[in-house]
């Protein structure tokens, strides 16, 4: 995988996307409640158990986030990208401490009916695994975006990290969360994190046209209503240009973007175990022993594919970096290898004992002004003998 050349920066101006919100039935409030409880119960019975040790580190290293004041929420954490944020969030030196929350739609703590049992009575919770895995990480702590829980704890958020990797799920993300913040409910609000997709400046061209092109969706239904769809690319780039319009709107906006532009996400996250593709999950088993690496550049870069442990890693240091590079940019990023056989030993790929995340180090030296090759002035030609 090599870069481009050159890496198109993208514009500054653009209107920004209209909010978008959902009516969600409360007819299974019962169940949410309970899955609650359940869900913090091992998180608030550890909660501060590392806390003491983390505050330790915490003031040896530089970061711009405040383990004592900030609330870093995280969207879409029902994909593994946003999974391995928080996992990581919770974990890491620079944001250990800090209040983490994972907002999640109500349907998450709604049970469903057994499709491989008919008959079968008691409802299913696929969600559930995830939602204690995730609960029950340091300072972490998991809501339903239709409580009054979720609208306390917003105004407290000064950090926001949208990291869907669906397409027309990040769109809706970024236009809700643009809704509250235009009605003042996140007044604290400083930083965002946005995940987009390589490719958003070059969908005119191939590969990123094929990519992108246009479906309608419904058409074999009965009874459907055929709906456009397809043209992720348009959708990465609108949400793109939302967050950009938005932070430029005036001089008094007061929190600054940067958005991680990935390939196409390879790699297991922390919450993997409740992953039920075996054989695809032994596909990203190997994928994260073998390309244990990145590069970034500024702009719409490269071509390949992108670990979701990296793109988390990268995610986060964009959050927590004291550095003004990032701040309004678009970066993209790809992982690259394979690795030598020494790096990749003591890793079991059918067990899932896969590599650490890539540290803060590595992600700030990516980050570094490159050096452009310097070639050389050609000679004088050689004299031809006459």
């Amino acid at each position: 995988m090599m870069a481009q050349q050159r890496c198109a920066v993208a514009p500054r101006n653009s209107s920004a996307g209209t909010a978008l919100s959902s009516r969600r039935s409360a007819a299974s409030a019962d169940v949410r409640s309970s899955l609650l409880r359940s869900s913090s119960f091992s998180k608030s019975k550890n909660k501060n158990k590392n806390r003491a040790n983390h505050h330790s580190h915490i003031n040896t290293v530089r970061a711009v986030v405040d383990p004592e004041k900030d609330v870093i929420f995280v969207l879409g954490c029902r994909e593994r990208v946003a999974q391995c944020c928080v996992d990581q969030l919770s974990d890491n030196e620079r944001s250990a401490g800090c209040q983490v929350r994972a907002p999640l739609p109500s349907s998450a703590y709604q049970g469903v009916k057994n499709p491989n049992d008919i008959r079968a009575k008691e409802l299913l919770y696929p969600d559930r695994p995830m939602i204690e895995k995730l609960s029950a990480l340091d300072a972490v702590e998991c809501l339903d975006e239709t409580g009054k829980d979720y609208a306390a704890a917003l105004g407290a958020a000064t950090g926001v990290i949208l990291a869907s990797e669906y397409a027309p799920t990040l769109l809706e993300d970024v236009r809700a969360f643009l809704a509250n913040v235009a009605a003042g409910k996140l007044p604290k609000l400083k930083r965002v994190v946005v995940l987009s997709h390589i490719g958003v400046e070059r969908r005119d061209v191939e590969p990123w046209k094929l990519m992108n092109r246009k479906l309608v969706l419904g058409t074999g239904v009965i009874g459907g209503v055929a709906k456009p769809g397809g043209a992720p690319l348009d959708r990465w780039w609108d949400a793109e240009e939302a967050i950009r319009a938005a932070a430029t709107a005036s001089d008094d906006v007061a929190w600054t973007y940067t958005i991680v532009r990935v390939g196409d996400l390879r790699g297991n996250g922390p919450t993997s175990v409740t992953y039920g593709d075996a054989m695809l999950a032994l596909v990203d088993n190997a994928f994260d022993v073998r390309m244990q690496d990145i590069e970034i550049e500024e702009g719409d870069c490269f071509e390949g594919y992108t670990k979701r442990q990296s793109v988390a890693a990268v995610m986060n240091r964009m959050l927590t970096t004291p550095s003004f590079r990032v701040l309004n940019k678009a970066f993209s990023v790809v992982s690259t290898g394979p690795v030598d056989r020494e790096r990749r030993r003591g890793w079991d790929v059918a067990k899932g004992k896969s590599p650490p995340p890539i540290s803060d180090k590595t992600v700030d030296e990516e980050l570094q002004p490159k050096e452009e090759e310097e070639t050389a002035p050609q000679g004088v030609p050689a004299p031809v003998p006459t």
